[in-house]
């Protein structure tokens, strides 16, 4: 039997979060929102390149918030571990009966009609997965929106760095080109934007401090910050949020130190429950 999950760090884990997610000092990242924001008013394709957990997520967001479907919704299909019948229900025409007539529906589309189909961890499906999804797009997007093409949803797609590096040189990355004649975009990496630090660091105990009632305290001790600030963050600005809410667990909403973070050479035994 599985656990049941911790109220407060299902909240954390789970908090959207909103525009202010995106104040930065870097002057690189400055640089990826102005191109954001000029992508996000041309209403064409998006594919968002970047490594797990730099954020990719939060900036399709940020798209559909400065769009021109920004009162329409903004539908999520989280492509992992997807196997066939998946697929096909999602995105394969369903035959109906509506008032003695047959209708063709689109789960997927039709869902996110007029607004934004964000395909979460696109990169994570196989190349013949990737090309029928879209394929699958186009086809239904012809069927159902051909009197009003611009309620066809706009995509955006998910690829992890890694996966790009791979991509990018297959007939299938020439096949997506030619397909949605998408705008591109790599997000860097949080070790190439150390400057945020602090201040994300700052946003994340203020998140935790405001979810959790008896954690009004917590902080953070100088010499973990220089910590963070030493650690190249493979996992990014979702490593750093989980390793604040694990320091907070761990403290017991007190003073997060070294020996709180999961990454410190300096993590020690016992902690005192």
């Amino acid at each position: 039997m599985k656990n049941s999950p911790n109220p407060v760090l299902s909240r954390l884990l789970t908090h959207s979060g909103d525009e202010s997610d995106f104040a930065t000092k870097s002057s690189l990242m400055k640089d990826i929102y102005d191109k954001l924001i000029n992508m996000a008013r041309l209403d064409k394709h998006v594919i968002l390149i970047g490594e797990i957990g730099v954020g990719k997520n939060k900036l399709a967001h940020l798209i559909h918030a400065h769009s021109r479907r920004a009162e329409g919704t903004f539908y999520t299909f989280h492509c992992i571990d997807m196997n066939e019948a998946e697929f096909k229900e999602a995105f394969w025409e369903q035959i109906e009966f509506e008032e003695e007539h047959l209708k063709l529906r689109y789960d997927v589309l039709e869902q996110a009609s007029n607004g934004i189909l964000f395909l979460d961890q696109f990169s994570e499906l196989s190349e013949s997965f990737m090309l029928n999804i879209i394929d699958s797009y186009l086809q239904g997007s012809k069927q159902l929106f051909r009197y009003n093409e611009a309620t066809a949803p706009r995509l955006i797609l998910s690829l992890s760095q890694n996966v790009y590096q791979r991509l990018h040189k297959t007939e299938v990355w020439r096949q997506l080109l030619s397909a949605l004649n998408p705008l591109s975009l790599t997000v860097p990496p949080l070790r190439e934007r150390k400057e945020d630090l602090p201040d994300l660091i700052e946003k994340f105990l203020k998140e935790v401090q405001t979810s959790e009632p008896t954690w009004k305290e917590l902080n953070i001790s100088p010499a973990a910050v220089k910590e963070c600030l030493n650690y190249d963050w493979p996992g990014n600005i979702r490593q750093l949020k989980n390793a604040i809410i694990q320091g907070a667990v761990l403290s017991h909403g007190n003073t997060i130190d070294c020996h709180h973070l999961p990454f410190s050479m300096k993590w020690k035994l016992p902690y005192k429950l």
